[in-house]
């Protein structure tokens, strides 16, 4: 039903709202714009006013400011918390009428939801950009919306982050699942870490950016399997489960636990107010198959499958004693079986 109305309104919104009335006329900011906040507004209030100021200058080419109150005759943008509505969290409305537009959050997620909305309607004209008057009422059928952004063969430059979480944001991806590997300059055994990998303060400084445009980082450091950016190292090399394979920990030693836990840790030091932590542990291709190290011996009497339960057991506790979540892919057993 949203396409038909949304292609009639010549717009295109992603994700689609639940809820979209069209109205009548069109709304054009002119030659400036106001995007009003009342005095309530708190810091993250103003910095969904601010942001979009600044993309309706970059990218509509609109002379805009932001103030207290509107001024007659000028186009505005109202911007206001909708304080014990009926809104689900992250919910808001926008209103688009001739002179102005009203977006109402239930929440600091939902007012800065809806601006991004705000971006995504516009049209080009030959009276310039307008948007067409409607009415939106939106929320989230998902909690986390979440992107996995995997650098174990790249890095991106510092800007170039930045420029990914705003286009994150503006489709309302909420979570950053962030695929590290070596590209963080970790403290306590920098030779993992590839020359120019990211530092754990430039790391706090990505996350606290991204948390402004309501996007969660969680590291994802790599545990079990997928590790040869850590066992390829000679100091390391004793911990692998097949001696001339740097693919997969032993399970059963107990200075893998050590050596992943200082990774792990430096990883949510990085992530100040991150709630997860992701392990990874998918692809364990040689698990239960290292005769030296006892794990094909331990296999044969818990089976592959009892080996993973306890690297994930041992695992989860570390991060749960760190006050996080611990994450790891699906294709790790999550019940009693084994599996080849």
């Amino acid at each position: 039903m949203n396409d038909k109305l949304l292609e009639q309104l010549a717009i295109d919104l992603i994700p689609q709202p639940r809820e979209i009335v069209s109205g009548e006329g069109t709304f054009r900011p002119g030659e400036k714009l106001a995007i009003v906040l009342p005095g309530t507004a708190d810091e993250e209030d103003c910095f969904a006013a601010s942001d979009l100021a600044d993309a309706l200058r970059g990218e509509i080419g609109i002379q805009v400011e932001v103030a207290g109150q509107s001024v007659e005759g000028e186009c505005a943008v109202l911007l206001n918390r909708r304080q014990g509505s009926d809104l689900k969290s992250e919910g808001y409305t926008l209103a688009v009428q001739p002179n102005q537009v009203v977006i109402e959050g239930n929440d600091a997620a939902g007012l800065f939801w809806g601006t991004r909305t705000l971006l995504q309607s516009f049209r080009a004209s030959s009276a310039g950009p307008e948007i067409p008057c409607m009415e939106i009422e939106d929320s989230p059928d998902i909690r986390w919306r979440s992107i996995h952004y995997d650098t174990k063969h790249h890095q991106g430059s510092f800007e170039y982050v930045q420029g990914f979480i705003r286009n994150l944001a503006r489709y309302k991806v909420n979570m950053l699942v962030w695929e590290w590997e070596d590209k963080l300059a970790y403290e306590r055994h920098p030779e993992v870490g590839a020359p120019g990998a990211f530092t754990k303060e430039q790391m706090r400084e990505l996350t606290a950016f991204a948390r402004q445009y309501h996007v969660q980082i969680v590291p994802l450091v790599q545990g079990l399997g997928h590790v040869s950016f850590i066992l390829k190292h000679p100091q390391h090399r004793h911990l692998r489960e097949i001696p001339d394979s740097s693919w997969e920990f032993c399970p059963l030693k107990e200075e893998s636990y050590e050596l992943l836990f200082d990774l792990w840790d430096e990883a949510m030091e990085a992530t100040p107010g991150s709630e997860f932590l992701h392990i990874g542990s998918d692809e364990t291709y040689e698990l239960g198959l290292g005769e030296a190290c006892g794990c094909k011996q331990k296999a044969d009497e818990i089976g592959k499958s009892g080996l993973m339960q306890l690297f994930l057991q041992r695992s989860g506790e570390h991060v749960e004693s760190r006050g996080r979540r611990a994450l790891c892919w699906a294709n790790a057993p999550r019940v009693k079986g084994d599996f080849p």
